[in-house]
């Protein structure tokens, strides 16, 4: 996607570095808010890719702090506000269900934003275990159901918004701009790019996801303690069933989502390979070892799974060291914010973190890293 405005002396109002999600509902986010600024929106890629084309666009109602929590309610209504003004956003409801050890029952109602859960009687589990082939839990865990969820194709999400702002006259949006440095200029920030051409913006957010240490504020995303991590998912090749649900399996941080448009299952596991550069496609590859932590996860719970399990996708995500977004103001002259740390759950949290991060540039917006 491409949008093109001829070389101006006035500067945007808004530029935005990085289109994967958080980029992309910056940028929309800034365009309801502010319908008179003049918005750019660059990526050194394509809109949507990188962490966000791989993004499996579950999402749950549940935060492990109270931030997070309300992080999570507050982009959960703003995706069902999304949903009714563009019905066509491709969000789906889904239902959910937990395994969680008899001890976790507690943990996991208190970081649920939304209805506390209930125990599934015997019925339902006859009918969960025809859907999940094997599935029995042991005398030391217990299976519980919450309020719906969803899923979404973030990658479509994400362009679909992009799309609405360059068709704003005014703004654009370009792809394979690579942002190198972000300079001051007598007129607010000057964006300088790897073709050795720029522009001037008068407020710039850097959302760059797992490229947040290598590119614009670097040095401030390392300061907060900002690391990649891979993340995982595998290809279950076993059609799910019309209204089929996901099943997360909280104790090992994984989860199965229903894919019936791909006519398979996706299994998101957890894995702890860090500091993987975005940059470096030898290292973002799914290894035995990664097979090893999703073949143990079926075999556990939903043996009937494993001869299933085929192929996958793996990308990488930045992480701060608390496991919350990262949004900040990233120098002194109050017109640059990093939105950056998606830790996996950009996606879900794409909504609030482009408010705090447009809150920053309000003259009470609170600092919220």
């Amino acid at each position: 996607m491409t949008g093109e405005t001829p070389a101006r002396a006035v500067p945007f109002d808004l530029a935005v570095v990085g289109t994967g999600i958080l980029g992309a509902m910056v940028a929309y986010r800034a365009m309801l808010r502010h319908p008179g600024w003049r918005i750019l929106a660059v990526d050194r890629q394509r809109a949507g890719a990188g962490a966000t084309g791989m993004s499996a666009g579950f999402d749950v109602p549940t935060g492990r702090c109270e931030r997070q929590r309300s992080m999570a309610a507050r982009s959960t209504a703003f995706y069902a506000e999304l949903a009714g003004r563009r019905p066509a956003s491709g969000r789906r409801a889904v239902d959910v269900f937990w395994l969680v050890s008899a001890g976790g029952r507690q943990a996991l109602a208190d970081t649920l934003h939304g209805s506390p859960p209930e125990e599934v009687d015997a019925a339902r589990a006859k009918e969960l275990a025809a859907v999940f082939p094997g599935l029995t839990p042991g005398p030391e865990s217990v299976l519980l159901a919450t309020g719906p969820g969803s899923r979404a194709v973030p990658a479509k999400v994400a362009r679909d918004l992009l799309r609405e702002v360059r068709d704003t006259p005014g703004n654009a949006v370009r792809d394979g701009w690579h942002v190198r440095a972000v300079e001051p200029a007598d007129d607010g920030l000057a964006l300088l790019a790897s073709d050795g051409t720029g522009v001037t913006a008068r407020r710039v957010v850097v959302a760059t996801g797992p490229w947040a240490v290598d590119g614009p504020y670097g040095d401030r995303a390392l300061a907060h303690g900002l690391r990649t991590k891979k993340v995982v998912a595998f290809h279950v090749q076993s059609p799910p069933p019309a209204g089929a649900p996901a099943l997360v399996f909280e104790d090992e941080d994984a989860f199965l989502l229903p894919q019936p448009e791909h006519g398979r299952w996706l299994l998101s596991i957890t894995s702890q390979e860090w500091d993987v550069p975005a940059t470096r496609a030898d290292r973002l590859v799914v290894t035995a070892e990664d097979r090893d932590i999703a073949r143990a996860v079926l075999d556990r719970h939903v043996p009937g799974f494993g001869a299933g399990l085929a192929g996958g996708q793996v990308h990488c995500d930045s992480y701060p060291p608390d496991g919350l977004p990262l949004v900040t103001r990233a120098d002194d002259t109050g017109r640059a914010v990093l939105a950056v740390g998606g830790a996996g759950a950009g996606y879900r949290l794409a909504p609030a973190v482009a408010e705090d991060a447009l809150n920053l540039f309000e003259p009470e917006g609170p600092d919220t890293a």
